[in-house]
Order: structure tokens, then C-alpha cells, then sequence
């Protein structure tokens, strides 16, 4: 049985938030909180290591989990497989439950609803937290995001167009997007971290 590591906690108001595909070294971690005031870091559990966490955690930053999309028509049993995916690797990291665990709905084809609630409602069997990352290409309005019965919390894409949920968004990602920020060699996007319409924030990942 893998042992828990570090601590779940809200992250506070209008923290500035960067997420990016490639593993963030603790160097940039270090510039991008120091020269950016970054508060606040979201890595993907597809190649998220302990060895890459720590390296973030000894910035004194948090992390958000992520999740990629699956390429190719969705359907509830490509939710199902994706979410016993990511409750696998947060198990083998240690992650606490009740952290916020970000699916990934964006350029979706097939059966997104019952993707999204496959695999939001697996993830909060696992005893995490789901939370929809709304991008372009998502097919939903935003009265049947509001309905997913277990997405718990949205974070608005930085593209256009997209629909809201009855709540409202908690994390909003800023434009220009893809950005390698002087000092570092990472390419990032930037979001700032709020709550929604019922006073809801996201939980991340301290390291203690």
C-alpha cells in the first residue's frame, strides 16, 4: 500500500497558476515563483514523477493534478479505462485524497457526456475531487456541464467561445497562451485561481 504524501488544502484567491505538458524542472519553478510570482503549479499524472513533485514542492509551490484527453471517439468505457488510469498513478504518488483531479474536456468527439460522466464519477469514487477543464471543442452547453452529477468544479479554457456552467468557473486561464517565460525553457499557460458562483475553490497538493 502506497503511503500518502504531503496534504490536500484549498489554494488561496487569485493565486496566478502555470500548467504545462513537460515536467517542470525545480529551476523554472524556482524563476517562475521568484521573477513571475507564480503561486501555484498544474502537472499532468501521465508523467508526473515523485522525483519532478519534489523538485516543485522544494520551490514551496503546490500542484494541481491534470489529466490529458484521449485521442479518438469517447465513449462512458473510455471514461471508465482513463479514470482507473489516473487513480492509479495519484495512488502510486501518494496523492491525499480529496485533491482536485482536472479531466481534460476539450476537441471532443463521440459520446462526451458520457465520457465526462464516466469518468468524473469514477474519479470521485476513487475519493478525489473532479474538476472539468472546459476548452474549445467541448460539445456540452453549459446547463449539461452544470449537470454532470460529479463534476464537482470548472476551469474556463483560454480560448473563445466556450460554454459556463450554471456555477461559474473557479480557475480562468489567461491569454496569450503557450508562453516560454523569460528565464525559464519551459512552455507554459497561465491561470488565475478564484471561486465559483457557491463560494467552491480548488484543492491542491501541498507538501505539508
Amino acid at each position: 500500500m502506497t503511503t500518502t504524501t504531503g496534504v490536500a488544502r484549498a489554494c488561496p484567491l487569485f493565486t496566478k497558476m502555470v500548467d504545462c505538458w513537460e515536467p517542470l524542472s525545480s529551476a523554472d519553478a524556482l524563476t517562475l515563483k521568484g521573477k513571475y510570482g507564480v503561486g501555484a503549479v498544474g502537472q499532468y499524472l501521465e508523467n508526473l514523477t515523485a522525483k519532478t513533485r519534489d523538485g516543485i514542492w522544494a520551490a514551496d509551490l503546490p500542484i494541481l493534478l491534470l489529466s490529458d484527453a484521449p485521442a479518438g471517439l469517447l465513449s462512458a468505457a473510455v471514461g471508465h479505462s482513463k479514470a482507473a488510469s489516473l487513480l492509479t498513478l495519484a495512488g502510486a504518488l501518494g496523492a491525499p485524497k480529496t485533491l482536485h483531479l482536472m479531466a481534460d474536456f476539450e476537441a471532443q468527439e463521440g459520446d462526451a457526456e458520457g465520457y465526462d460522466t464516466a469518468i468524473t464519477g469514477d474519479v470521485a469514487a476513487g475519493g478525489f475531487t473532479p474538476l472539468a477543464y472546459v476548452g474549445a471543442g467541448q460539445p456540452l452547453t453549459g446547463h449539461q456541464l452544470y449537470g454532470l452529477p460529479n463534476a464537482h468544479l470548472y476551469w474556463r479554457g483560454g480560448s473563445v467561445g466556450i460554454a459556463e456552467p450554471d456555477c461559474g468557473f473557479a480557475i480562468w486561464q489567461v491569454p496569450p497562451l503557450d508562453q516560454i517565460l523569460a528565464g525559464t525553457g519551459t512552455q507554459v499557460d497561465v491561470s488565475l485561481i478564484g471561486a465559483d458562483a457557491r463560494g467552491r475553490s480548488p484543492i491542491l497538493w501541498y507538501p505539508n
